[in-house]
């Protein structure tokens, strides 16, 4: 970082205030106004990336123009040469993290205070701008010298509306802060809304309510999946000093299908008003069967202690008791995932089994017209003439070779009173007189190249990434040509493709991947790769998808590039099947001697 450049531009760094994965906050004065403000410097490896330069920029632009007490006021946006950063308010006080560590669970009325001021900041960021912040968190809220909480980090914001490209950036990761995170986020959509955000906000509300991070203390993926299919007491049956209409405005924000919960801010914030003037908010609604990270209860009524006495008490007729709450996840988060995939892929399997009914029928043509012309080569060469230059048995090997010495003087070749040049082709075959066992070896220097026909052949079948066919031709040809051995041996240690998906999704046991598929893109966890199936576990329910159905660009971004040359070979036939195939020709000159052959087989799969 050019630390140099920002102290001539009027600053002063006074220590590191947080870190992100992008971005570095430093506490520093600003000499010129003699006043303490916040740096949000980003970094260089996130500078050099033009897009996500511009990203940082635009997003503290749309910020700069919300006029807000609950968010950090963005001063200036500088941007000079290879150092970019934010001149933000400095809110001197605690972060909501650091004040629930140092006092526990906060008072009720403080609560619904800092959820007020979060919530209209929100509402202002989508309203105007249509900002999804993202990483709505205890530790990015802090409370200024009135008490008043601000929101102080925007560094993963997005702007919806940019489409799709607003997650360009991510590729394909989830980001944000796995216990704040929404179900959605941890689904890896695409099409997030401030509906995300409310989520966070019920994270931070449960945080400040039991001084409890949601499913903190767990793996990340266990959290991810916690946030799709787990539960969390009541705030309320924790800390006896909540009311229980508190835990029932929480379970609204936590609601896991997004479209379930509050329907705009405003409805969110009438319902912490009515709590602050101490009346029942609407989302009380003891039979609700929606699906909440925070369980549901029936009884309103026995929050526990002074303070939830104090506040509103709600006597409810059971008409029925606690229903099950496996509707809406069977609906949504845990069947749709595998659902999806089993409708996109069996509108083509039909499609797929003619194709594969068509390219066995053209293997076997092609090995039928290939046997039959190379039987008619091998009965024109079987014919074998004496020699004239000697009454000795006709030369033994290969029919080519012997042909030339059987031609007579007419055509220009050896007779008997050009020994000679016999004497000096006894170098390379030998007389039946001499050695009447011996077989002919033509050198590699007689042997013709890799004929048209073959090598089209080849090629073909390497565009469609079908190396065992490969393999299957070129050991069935009977003609000898130049580096035929070369080209075996290394098919032979050419793997499929497939498997090299296979080697890195054995890496990634475990770990949250995004799965684009028909269109879609979802995150799934990888728990096993057999046999060419991988072992899925999406949306809480285990999938077993054939790695032979992945798109090419899904199976290119599960690759890593080898460094082996017949592996890399075998990269390259993936490769050519994606919009990135024009690379296969750099990488294919360390192929040899499939080099050419790669280079055909990527033109032919561009042309298909």
């Amino acid at each position: 970082m050019n630390t140099k450049a920002i102290e001539q531009h009027g600053f002063q760094l006074v220590e590191q205030i947080n870190e992100t994965s992008r971005t570095i906050a430093w506490k520093s004065v600003q000499t010129t106004l003699d006043r303490t403000v916040i740096l949000r410097i980003l970094k260089p490896e996130a500078a050099a990336d033009p897009a996500i330069r511009e990203h940082f920029l635009k997003i503290a632009r749309r910020i700069a123009r919300i006029k807000c007490d609950g968010l950090a006021a963005v001063f200036d946006i500088v941007s000079d040469d290879d150092l970019h950063y934010v001149v933000m308010e400095h809110v001197d006080g605690p972060t909501i993290e650091e004040l629930v560590a140092h006092q526990g669970p906060l008072p009720f009325e403080q609560m619904l205070k800092i959820a007020l001021s979060v919530a209209r900041t929100i509402e202002q960021m989508w309203s105007s701008e249509r900002i999804v912040h993202r990483n709505l968190k205890s530790s990015t809220i802090r409370l200024d010298a009135r008490g008043i909480a601000k929101i102080t980090d925007f560094s993963l914001s997005i702007l919806t509306d940019e489409g799709p490209e607003a997650y360009a950036m991510d590729e394909g990761h989830i980001v944000g802060t796995p216990c704040f995170l929404s179900p959605e986020q941890v689904q890896g959509s695409l099409d997030l809304s401030t509906l995300s955000d409310m989520y966070a906000l019920g994270a931070v509300c449960y945080h400040m309510a039991t001084a409890k991070v949601p499913f903190e203390g767990q793996e990340v993926v266990a959290i991810l999946n916690a946030h799709l299919h787990e539960q969390l007491q009541p705030p309320h049956m924790l800390n006896p000093k909540v009311p229980a209409t508190f835990s029932w405005f929480v379970r609204r924000l936590m609601i896991k299908n997004p479209e379930l919960r509050y329907r705009t801010w405003d409805d969110v914030i009438k319902d912490i008003l009515r709590q602050t003037e101490g009346q029942t908010p609407l989302c009380v609604c003891p039979y609700d069967t929606s699906v909440s990270t925070v369980m549901n209860f029936t009884d309103t009524g026995g929050s526990g202690g002074e303070a939830g006495q104090s506040g509103p008490r709600i006597r409810l007729r059971r008409k029925r008791q606690l229903q099950e709450l496996t509707a809406y996840q069977s609906k949504t988060l845990a069947d749709d995932h595998a659902q999806d995939i089993r409708r996109a892929t069996r509108s083509k399997e039909g499609v797929l089994w003619l194709a594969l009914v068509l390219w066995l029928l053209l293997v076997f043509w092609y090995r039928a017209a290939y046997e039959t012309a190379s039987a008619e080569t091998s009965d024109t060469s079987a014919t074998v003439t004496e020699s004239p230059v000697s009454d000795s048995p006709p030369l033994a090997g290969n029919g080519e070779d012997i042909r030339i010495f059987a031609e007579s003087a007419e055509q220009g070749f050896a007779t008997d009173t050009d020994k000679p040049s016999l004497e000096t082709n006894d170098a390379k075959v030998t007389t039946a007189a001499t050695a009447p066992d011996a077989t002919v070896s033509p050198s590699a220097e007689t042997l013709p190249p890799l004929s048209p026909e073959l090598a089209t052949a080849l090629a073909e079948t390497l565009s469609r990434g079908d190396v065992r066919n490969a393999r299957a031709i070129l050991q069935a040809d009977t003609t000898a040509f130049q580096q035929q051995e070369e080209f075996l041996t290394f098919l032979e240690q050419m793997p499929d493709p497939d498997s090299l998906v296979a080697d890195y999704l054995k890496s990634q046991i475990g770990k949250p991947l995004v799965l684009e598929h028909n269109g879609a893109q979802r995150t799934v966890i990888p728990r096993g790769v057999e046999n060419g199936i991988i072992h899925l576990e999406a949306g809480g329910r285990g999938v077993e998808m054939p790695i032979s159905r992945l798109s090419p660009d899904t199976k290119l971004r599960w690759m890593e590039m080898p460094a082996d040359p017949p592996s890399l070979a075998a990269y390259c036939l993936t490769l050519m099947r994606t919009e990135r195939r024009d690379e296969v020709h750099g990488l294919a000159i360390k192929c040899p001697p499939l080099t050419g052959l790669l280079i055909e087989a990527a033109r032919l799969a561009n042309s298909n």
